[in-house]
């Protein structure tokens, strides 16, 4: 009996002790197909890129990488773009000792990397990354960035940041994501200074699968900087309490879309405003076709398309693209839009879909008529008056190139903070002109709002109960 109990005893510890001495190895080799699978994650969504450099040394609980990739520029970006040059420098932690001091799903390998991008518009500081990879194939990617600052130039903007702290946590099918990112300051540089300034910026997000997913963003305070109009006046806004959030799902190449965005208070030179909020939303928006418009829109806006041409590849654009999304009975709606201002809230709402018949997609041609006669719908807007006649003022200026009013002109003041100066700096053609919109009934006046509704339905066009045909 005790020589069976000792030989047992002698065999668990050859056991051990080989686990012991193979295990690096083996975990070692996982560690490897872990590191490849992220530089190939890399590449597969950069086409036409060029490995510079991709080595690697294996240690036995230690191991060393090193990656670089030159990104081609987008020839038809605007304005054109530089190259992207991504340097990965990594150190490859393996062995028992990790694993067995890890929680479930144990830690075969963890990657510390140091991230170096170049030739982005933003010159970003070296990244600290570490992930770890987990034996059923999850992963865990940490970010945590020490505070600092980029240099701005001519050719790149600069940042300054405090300490930048995320994760992103891969599910085991690779189809699941979720991630947050934070930090307390953050400023975009320009070689004379501060363009733009956020505090207290996070982000949240999840990808329960590969056809859906959420994000939001929450910044407790926004400073864009001004830009120079005039002698004397100055073009900046401030934003409190910015909250955007974002959701999309995808089914049979279809894509659903909605983006809410709200503000607990915002302020320009001229007006401020109190809490207001705006909604967007797509449904049934077809996804290959909207690939195709963005290639198109950058084709036409990167000076590719000869001038004398843009029109009739506009036509062509529209002609391939709209009997797509007409087939698909596509829908884009602005809901809810509330802008709170000092004389009282801006209201509206707008939805647009495209209602298709069994054989619309046979007839339909390049003729805007043809798809106007397909397009519905219907909308309304309530504002005060003091709001829309300064609005309607300052458009006027625009288009008339009038330079000569200035920043402590009392048409640059809040809107409301001032009705009666207010009003009474408006330009005489815009009141002429909303006086001649609420006579001939475009507009309504109820007491010291504005109102309108639009219908649009078979060609025709409805502003406030008056027709107007679109073909």
């Amino acid at each position: 009996m005790r020589r069976l109990l000792g030989g047992a005893i002698v065999a668990v510890a050859l056991l051990l002790g080989l686990i012991l001495m193979l295990g690096p190895f083996a975990l070692g080799h996982l560690a490897r197909i872990g590191y490849d699978r992220l530089v190939a994650d890399l590449m597969s969504g950069s086409p036409g890129a060029t490995i510079l450099q991709n080595s690697y040394r294996r240690g036995w609980f230690i191991s060393s990488a090193a990656f670089e990739v030159l990104i081609p520029a987008d020839p038809g970006s605007a304005p054109p773009s530089s190259p992207t040059r991504i340097r990965l420098d990594s150190r490859i932690e393996q062995g028992p000792g990790l694993w067995l001091a890890s929680r479930f799903p144990p830690v075969f390998g963890r990657v510390h990397t140091r991230v170096e991008l170049q030739g982005l518009p933003v010159a970003l500081p070296a990244l600290p990354v570490t992930i770890d990879l987990h034996l059923d194939g999850s992963g865990l990617v940490r970010l945590n960035v020490p505070p600092g600052e980029t240099v701005a130039t001519a050719d790149v903007l600069g940042l300054r940041h405090s300490a930048i702290d995320g994760e992103l946590r891969i599910g085991s099918s690779r189809r699941t994501l979720a991630a947050r990112f934070g930090l307390a300051e953050l400023a975009l540089l320009s070689p004379t200074g501060p363009l733009a300034r956020f505090s207290d910026l996070r982000f949240e997000s999840e990808r329960p699968d590969r056809t859906s997913g959420t994000g939001r963003l929450d910044v407790a305070g926004v400073e864009l900087a001004g830009v120079e109009a005039a002698p004397g006046a100055q073009k900046g806004l401030r934003i409190d309490g910015l909250a955007a959030t974002l959701s999309g799902n995808i089914r049979e190449g279809l894509l659903d879309l909605r983006l809410l965005v709200s503000t607990r208070a915002s302020a320009t030179a001229r007006d401020a405003f109190g809490p207001s909020q705006i909604g967007l939303s797509g449904e049934r928006l077809d996804m290959a076709a909207l690939e195709d418009l963005a290639e198109g829109l950058r084709a036409l806006g990167s000076g590719q398309v000869a001038q004398e041409m843009q029109g009739l590849v506009t036509a062509g654009l529209i002609a391939g693209l709209v009997p797509r999304f007409v087939e698909r009975a596509a829908r884009i709606a602005v809901e809810p839009m509330r802008i709170e201002t000092a004389d009282g809230p801006a209201v509206g709402r707008l939805d647009l879909r495209l209602e298709p018949g069994a054989d619309t997609p046979n007839w339909l041609t390049s003729d805007t008529g043809d798809w106007l006669s397909l397009l519905r719908a219907d909308g309304e807007l309530e504002l005060p008056e003091t709001v829309a006649l300064a609005w309607l003022g300052r458009s006027i200026e625009e288009e008339a190139g009038d330079e000569t009013l200035s920043a402590s002109s009392p048409a640059f003041e809040p809107v409301g903070a001032q009705p009666a100066a207010a009003v009474q700096a408006v330009p005489s053609e815009a009141r002429a002109l909303l006086e001649g919109w609420i006579s001939d009934g475009w507009v309504s006046r109820r007491g010291d709002r504005l109102a309108s509704a639009l219908r649009l339905g078979d060609g025709l066009l409805t502003i406030n109960g008056k027709t107007v045909p679109l073909r």
